[in-house]
């Protein structure tokens, strides 16, 4: 069966949106009753964690996508995955080093 997702297109897409998905569950998860999704925005910001807390999602979000893509043998999603990755590393990368 030929699946919709089995693209570079479809994989870059997921790859891109798991990261932020993966932060607001985080929220979810340990913040949702101390603060507003407002007060979470503004906490990471103010004590500027927004770039470490954007790769580790970034990182386990789609380690987890990518793994699952190989195991149903989805090689083009992967690569779309491996794609956002690439992306969201070259903009970690520019984060830290303060470009």
């Amino acid at each position: 069966m030929k699946s919709l997702i089995n693209n570079s297109y479809a994989g870059t897409l997921i790859g891109l949106i798991v990261p932020i998905l993966s932060i607001f569950i985080a929220y979810l998860v340990n913040f949702r009753d101390e603060l507003t999704v407002y007060q979470f925005i503004d906490s990471v910001l103010v004590l500027k964690i927004y770039v470490k807390m954007m790769a580790v999602a970034v990182y386990f979000g789609n380690v987890v996508c990518f793994f699952l893509f190989i195991k149903l043998d989805w090689l083009r999603a992967a690569r779309g995955v491996l794609l956002a990755t690439i992306i969201y590393s070259f903009i970690v990368f520019i984060f830290r080093v303060g470009l």
